[in-house]
């Protein structure tokens, strides 16, 4: 067996998991939902898992020896994937701690079972029409396939690694700017409002407190950040679940609401301008 149609099972494996992946959560969530950490359509954990249950599967006698691999070995891919992702980026991008029976919120028995009778819908219905698709493409074209999407591939994980570094980089930044300034800042606008507003400072401490103070600091820091970032970082941003790393993980979820709040604000701004144009008409 070739490496390069291995690579191109991979890729066509990687895809199909990334339109079922999207469609179940665009259905479930009633919004488009574009799932997988990097910016083209293809989730690779799923490329992995299906080369690797081709491999090793292939050959076994019954469906339950499959289904029992597939299971164990998705439980497998997907916890070490998710451990690796989040101590290398300090994200995670799904989390089973809300579904019974998982672990860590990395794995949990529902998926695997699922997974596992995904690797029967693989080995049994889907691959033989790979091996039909692959067979018929002539061996040279193979490789120059192989070739072009490795790039596109290659080129797309260096993408998404530099906007991950990136954001990490801007919420340690964003978290070091509101503790260095947010005492001195809290002191300087009680002080100013007291004396515009003769307003004593104990009423007015009253009234807001450093931990109100340090939220809207920590927004309008937000803003500012989210302002700096580029497209690939916004839809890295927009395609973790959620960062673990406890000094900003806060700053990262709140980071990723903002990102979302301004999003449908605008669609509503857009919804609303074309009312009032047809309106017009």
């Amino acid at each position: 067996m070739h490496i390069t149609t291995l690579f191109i099972w991979f890729i066509l494996y990687s895809v199909l998991g990334w339109i079922c992946e999207t469609f179940y959560c665009s259905v479930k969530g009633l919004k488009w939902d574009n799932r997988g950490m990097l910016n083209g359509p293809y989730c690779p954990i799923y490329g992995v898992g299906a080369v690797l249950a081709v491999l090793l599967c292939s050959e076994m006698p019954n469906w339950w020896s499959i289904f029992l691999v597939c299971m164990a070995g998705s439980a497998i891919l997907e916890y070490s994937t998710s451990y690796a992702t989040e101590h290398i980026f300090h994200a995670v991008w799904w989390d089973y701690s809300n579904i019974p029976l998982n672990l860590h919120g990395r794995i949990c028995l529902s998926c695997s079972l699922g997974f596992g009778l995904g690797g029967l819908l693989v080995l049994n219905v889907i691959h033989p029409q790979m091996i039909r698709i692959t067979n018929a493409i002539p061996a040279y074209w193979q490789e120059a396939a192989a070739l072009l999407l490795m790039a596109v591939f290659a080129t797309d994980c260096a993408l998404t690694a530099d906007s991950l570094a990136a954001i990490n980089a801007k919420l340690e930044a964003t978290k070091k700017a509101i503790d260095s300034q947010i005492s001195e800042r809290y002191s300087a606008f009680v002080e100013s409002t007291r004396q515009n507003l003769s307003d004593s400072l104990s009423s007015f401490k009253d009234k807001i407190s450093p931990e109100e103070f340090r939220e809207r600091r920590m927004w309008e820091e937000l803003k500012k950040t989210v302002s700096t970032m580029n497209w690939t970082q916004l839809r890295a941003l927009r395609s973790a679940v959620s960062f673990r790393r406890a000094s900003y993980s806060d700053l990262g979820n709140k980071m990723r609401h903002s990102i979302l709040f301004h999003r449908k604000k605008e669609e509503k701004n857009a919804e609303t301008n074309d009312r009032d144009s047809l309106k017009i008409k």
